[in-house]
């Protein structure tokens, strides 16, 4: 008795522990999706920071670039100072070089007009005296001396005019170079910090919306963790109730067993269908029709393994209600069905026609078989006296049956040895069931 109300207990354990188990791995599934969260966040810090350091380096490279432009503009400001001074002094030369040939042109002339002759001869012979022909000779030489001077200063004043003209045209050209080039590289370099400022920007944007992501997966996880404690706790008063059941059901079993001596546990079915436990006390009704040996037929493997199946859940105490495992009739569906027998929920008749079940004598019961008790007025009403119980064992003129739920409300599975049919309510009766298979 203890051994089957502790193999009960733990069935019931395991499987009201079961019920919390898709919640726990629901919290674990929020914690793997946490965690890939931060990876994905973490790798999008790592890109922004690489992003913030690539726009530092513009952005300091456009300082750079400025920094250039504003000394190339005041380098610009000092050319333009020098070239303003250089045309002046041109246009100072200019005016030097007009004035020089026009003294130039004087002073030819007045040679000609002194000397009244193109050759030194001639002004020597005609000089009125030696002092005079050395006069005339020596303001000749001036004249000439001085002509030349003009002469030279005139030719250096107009190759110093061109020398300053090349040097203002090749500044002016290297300064329009110099701005071009760094003009492009100042658009380059916007366009360049453009483009990282809206990369950084999306990478920011990217991460706040997995970081929101995970928020939200952290909020579910927090309501699963408090779902999970609410079904725990839940389960926690389930077990309590449930272990108070089965202290009630070990009561109502142990007043069965005084009232019932019969009520023997028998695990082993042999390969003839019979059972190798002999009953204790046998009950005291004996079987009608053949009393020397009944169910000789063959039964076949399925219905050994459904036996096997309700034997092995003898001691087992499970729920009632409608529909519920605990339930005779339910029992036995589970039972069949496991082994591979079909056996269709319905009423406590049409359920076994509809399953291709036919009637069977209670002297040719075999293993298999289902007792049903029946209302005989209305076979397939769901009234006070209903019962079913599945044969597990045929030895002689004893059978063997595993019951689920008896006494009624009990939730509890026994097996009773010498066994036989007593409806225990007027107007039913037990009509015995085979199954194919």
């Amino acid at each position: 008795m203890k051994k089957s109300l502790l193999s009960a207990l733990m069935v019931c354990s395991v499987t009201l522990t079961t019920v919390a188990l898709p919640l726990a791995a629901v919290a674990d599934d929020y914690d793997t999706k946490i965690e890939q969260q931060d990876n994905i966040i973490n790798d999008l810090k790592t890109k922004e920071s690489q992003a913030a350091a690539k726009l530092a380096e513009i952005e300091s490279d456009m300082l750079e670039t400025a920094t250039k432009i504003d000394e190339l503009t005041a380098k610009k400001k000092t050319l333009k100072d020098e070239i303003t001074k250089l045309y002046n002094e041109i246009s100072d030369l200019n005016v030097r070089i007009q004035k020089r040939e026009v003294q130039m042109r004087n002073q030819a002339r007045d040679v000609q007009v002194s000397g009244s002759s193109n050759s030194y001869f001639d002004v020597i012979l005609n000089s009125e005296s030696i002092a005079d022909a050395i006069s005339r000779v020596q303001g000749i030489t001036t004249l000439v001396n001085a002509n030349n001077d003009l002469l030279e200063q005139q030719t250096n004043d107009k190759e110093d005019v061109e020398k300053k003209s090349k040097k203002v045209e090749t500044q002016i050209s290297v300064l329009e170079t110099s701005t071009k080039e760094l003009n492009t590289k100042q658009a380059s370099l916007d366009t360049l910090k453009l483009e990282q400022e809206i990369a950084k920007n999306e990478l920011e944007a990217q991460r706040t919306t997995e970081e929101n992501k995970k928020s939200e997966y952290v909020e579910q996880k927090a309501a699963a963790q408090k779902k999970l404690e609410q079904e725990q706790a839940r389960i926690a008063k389930e077990q309590e109730a449930q272990r108070k059941a089965e202290a009630e059901a070990a009561v109502k079993l142990a007043e069965a067993q005084a009232a019932n001596p019969g009520l023997v546990k028998t695990n082993v079915v042999e390969s003839n269908g019979t059972t190798t436990e002999a009953p204790s006390t046998p009950v005291s009704e004996t079987p009608t029709g053949n009393t020397n040996s009944i169910g000789s037929g063959k039964v076949s493997e399925a219905k050994k393994k459904a036996a096997q199946i309700a034997l092995s859940s003898v001691g087992q105490t499970n729920p009632t209600g409608w529909g519920q495992s605990g339930e005779c009739i339910v029992a036995v569906q589970n039972w069949l069905n496991a082994a591979g027998i079909r056996f269709t929920p319905g009423g406590p008749h049409s359920g076994y026609t509809q399953s291709g079940a036919v009637q069977v004598s209670w002297s040719d019961v075999q293993v298999g078989d289902v007792v049903q008790y029946e209302n005989a007025l209305s076979p397939d009403s769901w009234l006070d006296g209903v019962h079913t119980v599945l044969v597990v064992g045929v030895k002689g003129d004893q059978v063997q049956i595993v019951e689920s739920n008896n006494p009624a409300g009990s939730g509890y599975v026994s097996t009773t040895t010498g066994w036989t049919p007593s409806p225990y309510a007027a107007n039913f009766r037990a009509v015995v069931w085979r199954f194919p298979g």
